[in-house]
């Protein structure tokens, strides 16, 4: 699907669409953040392409307000849509998958780790928590903090890449990679934190 859209809907394509439309290059912006996510378009294109054409307060500022009614498009498409067929079909053949999809405390837990770790496609995550049974309010306000991150350091990249070279450029580049690594190493080392707990545990038992 990405590389369909790849073919019709260009970043330099959207980029220059913005820059040259004056006042509804603001709303053009938005309303490529609503849509074209749906059909897989890299969300951090699109942020970088903010911060090149309204700067890094504007830009944060436009990519919040598109993300967040896309966002929640997304995730009642799927909710209403799709969820009822995919929970009776998982409940049949797949009944460990459905009762972590009905787990509130570890939906919310992955949702914080998602939004925050830029690896996991965003436009997975809305299908995907559409289709579980987590509060539609509790993902809205979650996502909405939690994706503040990754907003500003995309626009802010963008904001500086007319040169590369600059201060702002670089450590918006680290700051990425560090919320794309430590996340994930905080988790594994939990992870392992929990089986050397319950492995000590099962050892008292057993003396």
């Amino acid at each position: 699907m990405t590389i369909v859209i790849y073919r019709f809907v260009k970043p330099d394509d959207i980029r220059d669409l913005i820059l040259s439309s004056g006042a509804w290059g603001q709303l053009i912006y938005v309303i490529c953040w609503i849509f074209l996510p749906m059909g897989f378009f890299p969300v951090g294109i699109l942020a970088v392409i903010g911060g090149m054409g309204f700067g890094f307060i504007r830009g944060s500022i436009l990519t919040f307000i598109g993300g967040a009614f896309n966002l929640m498009f997304m995730f009642y498409i799927s909710r209403y849509l799709f969820r009822g067929p995919i929970q009776r079909w998982l409940k049949h053949k797949y009944p460990a998958i459905l009762s972590i999809a009905q787990n509130d405390r570890r939906l919310k837990q992955f949702l914080i780790f998602a939004r925050i770790v830029p690896v996991i496609p965003y436009t997975v995550e809305n299908y995907v928590f559409g289709l579980t049974s987590i509060n539609a309010w509790e993902y809205l306000y979650l996502s909405l903090i939690f994706i503040l991150p990754g907003t500003f350091i995309y626009v802010n990249i963008g904001d500086k890449s007319l040169d590369v070279s600059s201060p702002g450029f670089i450590t918006a580049v680290v700051l990425l990679v560090l919320i794309s690594v430590v996340p994930i190493g905080v988790e594994r080392w939990r992870n392992k934190k929990k089986k050397d707990k319950a492995e000590i545990n099962e050892e008292e038992k057993n003396t």
